[in-house]
């Protein structure tokens, strides 16, 4: 057996100071290097918070887009920080097209990689770690995405293989069955795990028995066969319904004509319309209880409907949406735990679609205080719109949301999800150039006015996981009350 030694080199602590006071200080000229060791032997005061810094620039990347003659849309993002080129190809379509079949365009999604034209699974995977590289096939209702990323010197070699995954997977019979097994298996296990149960309880309240509140089921993953994965494949696999980012580094004019070429055989075709999407009258106020025997905490969710993505108005609600439930510092955090010590954990958050959105509240909270989090909760969404948000309240969580999207566009695939949203989302074309401009635009009087325009207590509703025995007592002295089985059948 191989064993690696690693060894680490001590730095005095004067010289990293000095070094640190040099990156800090970035181009600007030092003509007096003595400057440096004053300020770096002047006294610190660390019984003071130093003042925060002001907020960043937004440094999402420039990027160029271009349309083929055969209708795919692909954006270049050159980048030289790193060796490396990421490729993400996206479809327009996902789970909004499973008809009658739930689950179909995730099996899709989890088939691409089990085999190509000419090679196995096995085949395939051996040929993309030799090279280090890594490939993933995701699907959302609406859309999938299909991933490749290594070293820019493998690019050709890359771009081989999102080919063949994508415009000549095999969808073997034998690794369908396998994905079949796996995917009834998980579905018996989730019936006691109350995070899967309260996902689909609330998607189907919020957003009705099919489009995004559609699930998996054991009957819809039975009826998927090798036809219907190639049936999708051949309607929705068209460079017309598709969009690819390049991100890394690489000649972007060279890049552009090479993928061009390669992509140049793949034709277009008619595209499927998508049905038009009815989403059911939330009846507010109401409450509904998924009976989970033995359960020693309820697990509890407030929805409403809300705005799809595209809305202008999304990346301001965020903030307030922070301010009401983001992290520790979320108002939902410390009224039911620090305050009432019902959980260790709660918070809100926004979640938006390309049709529609929703705003949901959560949290894990012992039995008995099931009803009294319940309506602690629907305090906090009052009090967000009736009283006045704190100026410094407001800037700790613009920059909090700030830095952490500065952070993610260190990932490149990040970088390429960002910008293929703009398409599949209808965004504007600056929309994560000018994100952080947006969400440090926020003061405390238009905070109060989105509070009011889009949190409405009125019309959410309640969702709960949890043992009827203990809890449903309590609940509905809140609201009418109803009850569902594992499977989400209304109970008598």
């Amino acid at each position: 057996m191989n064993t690696k030694k690693f060894y680490k080199m001590r730095t005095p602590p004067k010289i990293l100071l000095l070094t640190f006071l040099v990156l800090i200080l970035g181009c600007e000229k030092v003509d007096d290097p003595s400057s440096l060791a004053a300020v770096a032997s002047a006294p610190i005061d660390r019984s003071t918070r130093p003042d925060p810094g002001p907020a960043p620039a937004s440094s999402f990347p420039n990027y160029e887009t271009h349309k083929t003659s055969e209708g795919l849309t692909i954006y270049v993002i050159e980048s030289d920080r790193q060796p490396t080129i990421t490729y993400r190809l996206m479809f327009r379509s996902g789970g909004l097209f499973d008809g009658e079949k739930s689950g179909l365009a995730e099996f899709v999604a989890d088939m691409l990689d089990k085999g190509v034209k000419g090679k196995t699974g096995y085949e395939l995977a051996s040929e993309i770690d030799f090279i280090g590289a890594s490939l993933s096939a995701t699907a959302s209702s609406d859309f999938i995405a299909v991933s490749v990323s290594g070293l820019s010197k493998y690019k050709e070699k890359l771009l081989d293989i999102l080919k063949s995954v994508v415009l000549e997977p095999a969808f073997p019979e034998d690794e369908l069955e396998k994905l079949r097994q796996r995917t009834l298996s998980n579905l018996i296990s989730e019936r006691s795990e109350p995070d899967a149960l309260i996902g689909k309880l609330r998607r189907k309240l919020v957003y009705g028995e099919g489009a995004y509140g559609s699930f998996q089921t054991e009957e819809s993953v039975a009826s998927i066969t090798r036809d219907d994965l190639i049936a999708f494949h051949r309607v929705h696999f068209l460079p017309n319904n598709a969009s690819l980012a390049i991100v890394g580094s690489f000649d972007g004019s060279t890049e552009l004509s090479r993928v061009k070429s390669e992509l140049g055989k793949w034709k277009p075709a008619e595209l499927q319309s998508l049905v038009e999407l009815s989403f059911p009258e939330v009846d507010g106020g109401t409450i509904h209880l998924l009976d989970r025997e033995d359960s020693v905490q309820s697990t509890v969710r407030v929805v409403q409907q809300s705005v799809p993505k595209s809305n202008p108005d999304t990346p301001e609600l965020r903030v307030v949406m922070s301010i009401l439930g983001g992290g520790f510092s979320g108002r939902l955090f410390q009224n039911l735990r620090e305050d009432k010590g019902f959980t260790y954990g709660a918070g809100a958050y926004s979640a938006n679609a390309a049709k529609l959105g929703a705003i949901i509240s959560y949290a894990d909270v012992r039995n008995e205080v099931t009803a009294d989090a319940v309506k602690e909760i629907f305090n906090e969404l009052n009090r967000i719109r009736e009283e006045p948000i704190l100026a410094s309240e407001l800037e700790m969580h613009q920059k909090y949301l700030a830095g952490n999207y500065m952070l993610s566009l260190e990932q490149p695939m990040t970088i390429a999800r960002l910008v293929q949203e703009i398409d599949v989302y209808g965004l504007a074309p600056n929309y994560y150039q000018t994100y952080v401009a947006q969400l440090m635009s926020v003061t405390p009087e238009l905070a109060a006015e989105l509070a009011n325009k889009y949190v409405l207590p009125e019309k959410s509703i309640v969702a709960v996981v949890g043992m009827r025995e203990e809890i449903a007592e309590s609940l509905q002295a809140i609201g009418r009350v109803t009850v569902y089985d594992e499977k989400l059948n209304v109970q008598n």
